[in-house]
């Protein structure tokens, strides 16, 4: 079974803008803005703290940002490394991470 893993982009591909509860984010490549709340911008700090070309399961992603934030779901019983795997994967769609097919 393929496990997929997200990386941040390097550094020039976003320019960030803390707004308050929101961030704004730039992305150069495409010439797109996007608001983001949070936790989101916290996900793109925790594979950016990994290191250039680094990449991370949902997962441990989770446990970067779980001690800052409870990771809850629409549903409450989503099980909150499924709420991260969801919003890395559209984070991906975006193009604001790279994603990475594992086996």
């Amino acid at each position: 079974m393929s496990v997929l893993r997200f990386a941040a982009l390097p550094e020039t591909a976003l320019k960030r803008v803390p707004l308050g509860g929101l961030e704004a984010i730039y992305h150069v490549p495409s010439g797109i803005t996007h608001l983001l709340a949070e936790p989101v911008p916290d996900l793109l700090d925790a594979l950016a703290r990994l290191g250039p070309g680094k990449a991370a399961s949902a997962a441990e992603v989770l446990v970067a940002v779980a001690e800052r934030f409870d990771i809850v779901g629409d549903d409450p019983g989503e099980a909150p490394v499924a709420v991260v795997a969801e919003r890395l994967a559209e984070l991906a769609q975006l193009g604001l991470v790279a994603v990475r097919h594992d086996a």
